[in-house]
């Protein structure tokens, strides 16, 4: 029996790593520029790259794992990890937005349950301040993950992005490998790579026009995460170089031009905009964490994190569920704990301390039950071979491995 390949420190402390600065960025950056009485924060993080550092992981894992067992229950079992713990932070945010937004805005809501729980408030004003009252179609819009189709529509979360591009690309994935087996070849899929990067600049930049007003331009783009793609080629390409499928400097130029593509989407007018994050600090950010995954999937294992392993583990353990609930939820926390007179050094550690809190109980009370219960299969089987270059086995007993927002499930 072949001996199983110890859990790697090293890809847990990049998922931690990754949604920190996801984290802090939005509270103590992205959260005062929507609400700017929140702008009190001992620090500021202006570079935005951890969620795209996610998808680069998600991409790297796609290919690690796809080549297991059926496609199709591959498909399945990520499905039933992301989905059901997003549809309950979904209703959670929603219902927490509601209340606090009307509280906070001085507003009420007609008589009835439907104008209570779902109908705009009694003055008809949404955006009275910067807290946003959302109403019943705005639940519908992301319970369906439908926000990128239309400018109109709201995100109750600005993390969610992630989840309707992955399942896009967790689908497309399974449908490539499972319906064209031709593709598998490594100059194949080194093309699909570069193809994920660059096909989708030349239809923002050059089909459609980056200023585009039409309604299906904006639909085209951010409906079908065009503007994400180059992420997960990232992650092809480092699984590609870390089973020696592709050279070193090959992989120096992708990865140069995914860094390139992240600027050109984040930045389509070459320059910050007062809204946006740091321009420098994003684009190095973002290179910094593609090396550092480069080192977490080819290098040897970081054993000098072993005395934080436990720590660790259990962070990246619970991470998609802190990516879901730490953004608008935590905005509404820091508000609360403004008017109680706490000032920005206290509250962020407590606004952190809380999604950590938070997304633990997601994690444990929905995304772990919930997807056990949806993938036990119905009569005992033996367990699918593993590829023979898989780089995490299949645990046996104890919690299923750590999804974050793009591990392995």
């Amino acid at each position: 029996m072949p001996r199983q390949k110890s859990r790697r420190i090293s890809w847990d402390a990049v998922r931690v790593a990754a949604v920190l600065a996801v984290m802090l960025g939005h509270i103590t950056h992205q959260g005062p520029l929507a609400h700017p009485e929140l702008a009190d924060y001992p620090f500021r993080v202006t570079a935005q790259f951890g969620a795209a550092g996610l998808m680069v992981i998600s991409g790297f894992f796609v290919c690690q794992t796809i080549r297991r067992g059926s496609t199709g229950r591959w498909l399945w079992r990520k499905v039933a990890r992301l989905l059901p713990p997003y549809l309950v932070a979904v209703v959670v945010t929603y219902f927490v937005m509601r209340t606090a937004g009307a509280v906070f805005n001085g507003q009420g809501f007609g008589g009835g349950w439907f104008a209570t729980l779902f109908g705009p408030t009694s003055d008809g004003i949404a955006w009275k301040t910067s807290w946003y009252v959302p109403v019943g179609k705005d639940l519908l819009i992301n319970l369906f993950m439908v926000q990128g189709w239309h400018q109109s529509f709201i995100w109750l979360d600005g993390s969610y992005w992630t989840l309707p591009v992955q399942l896009m690309v967790f689908a497309a994935a399974a449908l490539l490998w499972a319906r064209v087996p031709w593709l598998r070849g490594d100059r194949r899929i080194q093309a699909l790579a570069w193809g994920l990067t660059l096909v989708p600049l030349f239809v923002r930049f050059v089909v459609i026009g980056v200023h585009n007003p039409a309604p299906w331009a904006y639909s085209v783009v951010f409906g079908f995460g065009l503007h994400r793609m180059h992420a997960f080629a990232a992650g092809i390409a480092v699984w590609l170089w870390s089973r020696d499928r592709m050279r070193g400097a090959h992989l120096a130029l992708l990865l140069a031009a995914v860094v390139c593509a992240q600027d050109l989407h984040l930045y389509p007018d070459h320059v910050a905009l007062p809204t946006d994050p740091a321009r420098l600090p994003s684009d190095l950010g973002f290179a910094v964490l593609l090396v550092t995954i480069c080192a977490a999937a080819k290098g040897p294992d970081w054993t000098f994190l072993r005395p934080l392993a436990p720590a660790i583990r259990w962070l990246a353990g619970i991470s998609y569920g802190v990516y879901l609930v730490h953004q608008e939820l935590g905005y509404v926390l820091a508000r609360v704990l403004l008017d109680l007179g706490v000032p920005g050094w206290a509250r962020l550690p407590l606004v952190v301390a809380a999604a950590i809190l938070t997304g633990w109980l997601l994690t444990t009370l929905v995304e772990r039950p919930v997807h056990e219960r949806l993938t036990r299969p119905r009569r005992t089987a033996p367990s699918p071979r593993s590829a023979p270059d898989d780089l995490l086995p299949e645990r046996a007993g104890g919690p299923p491995a750590p999804v974050s927002v793009g591990g392995p499930s």
